[in-house]
């Protein structure tokens, strides 16, 4: 499932990142990588940007771009 899929206030794990190499430095620097947990904790009226959380960092990314963030939702 992609990230962008992901409804508000669940979490999933972090799987795959398929953003180009300068996106994905960022978004590393703010804890998005491979098997950490990620929340969902809000969408804007359109769903771009969507603001997620990992650990205690809150941040919103557009949806174009965690459309190319792959989670497993947890169970």
């Amino acid at each position: 499932m992609k990230c962008s899929e992901l409804q508000v206030g669940k979490k999933a794990k972090i799987k795959k990142i398929d953003l180009d190499e300068k996106k994905q430095m960022k978004l590393f620097h703010l804890g998005v990588i491979p098997g950490e947990d990620i929340i969902c904790k809000f969408k804007s009226p359109f769903h771009t940007p969507i603001a997620y959380q990992i650990k205690g960092c809150v941040f919103a990314i557009r949806e174009e771009d965690a459309a190319l963030i792959e989670v497993e939702h947890e169970k």
